[in-house]
């Protein structure tokens, strides 16, 4: 199977492994590769979700909806970047989030089930030992995300999530999300996000440039 290498080396199920070892820990996982259209669903609530996927070009969307079916963004994955590991390791047969494509996608889907079954892979324990790591690095992005939406007003929530953002050189911090993506994983409004933006720019509290912003 041709994969670009510089993608599975972003990736952090391959960390410490080595390059020449790819096509065989790919065979052990049984990959495959597919291509989904922007806007289509690779899996949808209440379906079965049995692999993993790997971005190896375009973006992917992982949300929930709330009890009125309003959808609540949880995170964007970019190519290197592993998405749906948890439900598929824990053999979770419904799958209680939905996976589209935001734009045109090609995923590499492994079975991580097989981490629970199979020994005959001298990676075997590399592999869950990144697994493992990849799920506490999960766990810390959703305890950050209750921080951020524990905030009283909107304000707050802005800038505990800009915050939470590491800064470049600069002092700029970039947002992965468009505004209403922003908005959705806020629980906001996309009009009252841009309308409180607006007023903390003319406050000098930040300056924003499309998704780039600087805190005063």
């Amino acid at each position: 199977m041709k994969i670009d290498i510089a993608i599975l080396n972003k990736c952090s199920l391959f960390k410490d492994i080595s390059e020449k070892s790819y096509d065989s820990v790919l065979k052990y996982l049984r990959a495959v590769k597919k291509t989904f259209r922007r806007g289509e669903f690779i899996v949808n609530i209440g379906e079965e979700f049995c692999r993993a996927g790997i971005v190896i070009d375009g973006v992917v969307e992982c949300s929930f909806e709330d009890l009125d079916f309003n959808k609540l963004n949880m995170n964007h994955f970019y190519p290197g970047e592993l998405f749906g590991a948890t439900m598929a390791f824990a053999e979770i047969k419904e799958s209680p989030m939905k996976i589209f494509a935001v734009k045109d996608c090609i995923i590499l889907f492994l079975d991580l089930q097989i981490l629970n079954k199979s020994h005959d892979c001298k990676f075997q324990n590399k592999l869950i030992t990144n697994l493992l790591q990849s799920f506490a690095r999960q766990n810390l992005f959703l305890n950050q995300k209750v921080r951020i939406l524990s905030q009283k007003d909107l304000r707050g929530k802005i800038l505990a999530h800009l915050r939470s953002i590491k800064p470049d050189e600069n002092g700029v911090r970039k947002i992965p999300f468009s505004k209403t993506s922003w908005a959705e994983f806020l629980c906001a409004n996309r009009t009252a996000l841009s309308r409180e933006l607006t007023k903390m720019s003319h406050e000098k509290i930040l300056i924003m440039n499309g998704r780039h912003f600087i805190l005063s």
